[in-house]
């Protein structure tokens, strides 16, 4: 049982990664763990060694009948129990844990609603997969059943409310630059790992201007969107090839 003391819980200090599993198998894990290791030095917890991460979502997984089907596998860090107040103990003991659900893979295309709610390019959470979520939960729920796009504070396209973003422009493939409040997500580098793309802050008017737009999330993999606030996208045969190179990790 969570201590009611924890600071996760008080206070969503501390970091989680969601991996696919496939056949019994973590995708990705070494990457998301990375990053995970990655957060805990930028937050200042210790970090988890990553044998001892990969047998607990492991574990998790064959103990939870999910193992011949399409899975998601949680892991998460949380800081530790601490006292009232903000300030953590001088040696923190973070609590981990693992939780696996049953994932299907989403069908077809996705619709984006542009939010009013904004992130925040300045704030060091932007940038990790830490347990402070609430804004995207809002972005989503006032979005759904669409996915919700999130521009930061300057107005620039950032990201969907729980994926990467990317567009397509004169046969150009573009992305969000970390610096607009971009989770550095692990689907994200795959993709820029096999074709060139262009990281830039943009303002939203240069999606109205794209030839095609899709998604980045480990659990969706690459997902098309086919309309933005009502405006109808189109296919297109790149959007189509990283889907299928990427089909294997996602």
């Amino acid at each position: 049982m969570m201590p009611f003391d924890d600071r996760g819980l008080l206070l969503g200090d501390g970091l989680f990664e969601t991996v696919l599993a496939k056949d019994g198998a973590l995708v990705l894990f070494d990457e998301h763990i990375d990053r995970m290791q990655r957060g805990c030095m930028a937050l200042g917890l210790p970090a988890p060694e990553a044998d001892e991460a990969r047998v607990l979502c492991q574990s998790m997984l064959d103990g939870s009948g999910l193992a011949t089907t399409r899975a998601a596998v949680r892991l998460t860090l949380t800081a530790g129990s601490g006292g009232r107040g903000l300030d953590r103990p001088d040696s923190p003991e973070p609590h981990i844990f693992a939780l696996a659900f049953a994932a299907p893979r989403p069908e077809g295309s996705v619709a984006l609603v542009t939010s009013e709610l904004r992130r925040n390019e300045g704030s060091a959470s932007a940038r990790l997969k830490t347990l402070s979520y609430v804004d995207s939960v809002l972005a989503r729920r006032v979005a759904a059943p669409a996915e919700a796009l999130m521009l930061n504070n300057r107005g620039e396209v950032a990201c969907a409310a729980a994926a990467n973003i990317f567009w397509v422009r004169d046969g150009r493939l573009f992305t969000p630059h970390r610096d607009c409040g971009v989770l550095d997500g692990v689907m994200r580098r795959q993709v820029m790992a096999i074709v060139g793309v262009e990281e830039v802050q943009a303002p939203r008017a240069m999606l109205e201007s794209a030839e095609a737009i899709f998604l980045t999330n480990s659990l969706t993999g690459v997902r098309p969107v086919h309309r933005l606030d009502g405006v109808r996208m189109r296919g297109h045969r790149l959007v189509e090839e990283l889907a299928e190179a990427l089909a294997a990790v996602s």
